[in-house]
């Protein structure tokens, strides 16, 4: 029996192991190529103050959050410096801690074994993974709420009345508050949930040590309440409706067919093994309210309220999920199953994120050094005064990178708002310039680079950026390909393939031996189809046409090139008037309209949805209309792959 009984906590053990190296290696990766995303330059930024008053001044008038994790980033960079690798140092320590904190609390709650199953799960899965070094508040405040409620199980559950056991209550309970505003609500229903498992002999010290948190939390109600009613909500974020709780739980095991199957087949096969300890049953209920109610709190407010809910704020409740899900595997599981379901879990779950959600392509993927690094080495083989640089991102993070490299180019900004079309046409337009180079820029921008710089001399695609080396010379890149194109020149007037041209208005220009479209009528030629034909949705569709006015009035008369996304009765309107990108004159000019199909709500299935695009001459002043053109050009997978299901 002893020899058994040893063989048993040598396989847990090695399993513990193999589940802690397995999931470090997972959160590091590539430790060399480790790079900021925007939220965390956003933390650098916020913490680049002299003096603390200001950080928090700062925080109180233009963010969302409380300031906590902000004065440790504030502190910590004041001791160790603003590298990457050290303000994201204290977030990958919480993540390791965070793995063995979960297996440390399901081993209190239910069973090894059951803690083994929910720790494979928990280091092999992309949402704590994708937070685990991410200088943010989620995962500092994940390792806060185990810490908290660890405090918690020893007090309640394990009635041990110590004075380190509440300190640390009181304490971790206030880091939740200080952390984010979601792991506060999560710190208030463990504190409510306590009321269930009171002892009279701890009453007053439970309810006392709820008062110090709130003390502790005291100096921070005027930053909260500022917040509360100033705050213009959350506005940039979507509504969200019934499918996310579908889709949250598609993005907890990876969007894969498979690992639903898998966890359907485990939950099922743990119908074998009963709970007969009625606090482990109780534990494992409320295991389930934990998790589902910031899921249901934040749902509730977002659609009556204001917007307030992202996956990243589930974090803190997710391990709960696992222990809800896990709990029935109690001691009488075998090791035999045990190493068989922990290494079935492993296998499936590191495929489907290596290799389905392309984590380590993706997990350093990001724009701002990208962008940096790539442009440097460009122009270190090539003149500067031959190339045009315009880049869609906030300059002050993208000077870090050039502070952080030592580049010294110079480039455009075009950042909140985009920069104008016609100010980026003027730049691009210069003779003087063979190359471009353009990151993060509007759709119709991209069209205008791909037109006066056409071959693709380096395309680089990453999540939440796009970024182009353009040329103008043929030896030195490829032509944008276009997976679908219709383009008339009105020569002869096409009528068939979703074409409507009036071809009693169609002229033929002597000078330029050119045929053309002449309207002073308020509508103009047009083109529908169908989208039924696109194998998948990830593409971007590309609309121009060239335009040239006969009017002498001195100014650009009113005209729009609409595009209508219609299905049934419903009907999306969009349209660019030709005052934005055309200028007096009489020569001829192109108007572009483009969209993303992934920014549509429809993009998952574009099936039984029509186009039509067409010239809408509302004040029907003379025009003369040509090369209009329509394409499709397939766009970035990976675009919102951090937490999206990935566009094929």
């Amino acid at each position: 029996m002893k020899d058994t009984r040893t063989n048993t906590t040598n396989i847990q053990l090695g399993l513990l192991l193999g589940c802690l190296v397995l999931g470090l290696f997972l959160r590091l990766g590539n430790p060399f190529e480790i790079s900021f995303i925007n939220d965390e330059l956003s933390t650098w930024s916020k913490v680049n103050y002299d003096q603390l008053s200001d950080l928090i001044d700062n925080i109180k008038a233009v963010d969302s959050h409380p300031v906590g994790m902000y004065v440790f980033v504030y502190y910590w960079t004041l001791l160790f410096g603003t590298d990457e690798w050290l303000i994201k140092l204290p977030f990958f320590c919480c993540s390791f801690l965070s793995m063995y904190g979960v297996f440390h609390l399901a081993c209190r709650w239910f069973s090894k074994n059951a803690a083994l199953i929910i720790l494979a799960y928990f280091v092999s899965m992309q949402f704590p993974i994708w937070w685990s070094g991410i200088a943010r508040q989620y995962q500092s405040g994940l390792f806060c709420v185990l810490l908290m409620v660890h405090f918690w199980t020893r007090l309640l559950i394990e009635k041990q009345d110590k004075k380190r056991y509440w300190l640390g209550f009181v304490l971790a309970g206030a880091a939740c508050m200080y952390n984010h505003y979601f792991s506060l609500l999560f710190a208030a229903v463990v504190g409510l949930s306590g009321l269930f498992w009171l002892r009279k002999s701890i009453l007053l010290k439970y309810v006392f040590s709820g008062f110090g948190m709130l003390i502790l939390f005291a100096p921070h109600w005027s930053i909260t309440e500022y917040q509360l009613l100033n705050a213009d909500g959350h506005l940039w974020y979507e509504i969200p409706g019934p499918s996310f709780f579908w889709n949250h739980l598609r993005y907890l095991f990876h969007y894969s067919n498979l690992n639903l199957l898998l966890l359907l087949a485990i939950v099922l096969y743990g119908f074998r093994f009963k709970i007969v300890d009625s606090q482990q049953r109780s534990l494992r209920k409320m295991a389930l309210c934990w998790f589902l109610f910031p899921l249901l709190f934040g749902y509730w407010y977002s659609v009556n309220y204001s917007p307030i809910l992202r996956t990243s704020h589930l974090l803190f409740s997710f391990p709960f999920l696992l222990f809800f899900l896990m709990a029935p595997f109690n001691k009488s599981l075998t090791s035999k199953h045990l190493v068989l379901l922990v290494l079935t879990i492993l296998c499936f779950n590191c495929y489907s994120l290596v290799v389905g959600r392309k984590h380590f392509q993706t997990m350093n993927s990001h724009p701002y050094e990208h962008f940096v690094v790539q442009t440097d080495q460009f122009l270190k083989t090539h003149p500067a005064s031959k190339v045009a640089i315009v880049l869609g991102e906030n300059p002050e993070y993208i000077d870090y990178y050039k502070n952080y490299h030592q580049a010294n180019f110079e480039y455009v900004s075009s950042f909140k708002p985009a920069i104008f079309f016609q100010e980026f046409k003027q730049i691009i337009v210069a003779d003087s310039f063979d190359y471009l180079i353009v990151g993060n820029m509007p759709e119709a921008h991209y069209r205008l680079a791909f037109d006066l710089f056409p071959y693709v001399h380096k395309k680089s695609m990453g999540v939440n950026y796009e970024y182009y080396i353009l040329s103008k010379h043929p030896k030195e890149g490829n032509p944008l390909a276009a997976a679908f194109l219709q383009k008339t020149t009105f020569n002869p007037p096409d009528t068939s393939n979703g074409w409507q041209i009036d071809s009693a208005q169609v002229r033929y220009d002597q000078f330029r031996q050119n045929y053309y479209f002449q309207t002073a009528s308020e509508w103009g030629p047009s083109y529908q189809t169908a989208l039924d034909f696109l194998p998948h949705p990830n593409f971007i569709l590309d609309i121009s046409m060239d335009v040239q006015t006969s009017d002498s009035i001195k100014r650009i008369p009113g005209a729009v090139l609409v595009l209508e996304i219609s299905k049934g009765t419903k009907i999306q309107w969009k349209g660019v008037e030709v005052h934005q990108q055309t200028t007096v004159d009489s020569s001829w000019q192109r108007l572009y309209i483009s969209t993303r199909f992934a920014h549509e709500k429809f993009y998952k299935n574009v099936q039984g949805y029509k186009i039509k695009t067409y010239f809408w001459n509302r004040e029907k002043r003379p025009f003369r209309l040509d090369n209009f053109r329509i394409s499709f050009r397939v766009g970035n997978p990976i675009l919102y792959g951090d937490t999206n299901e990935f566009i094929p």
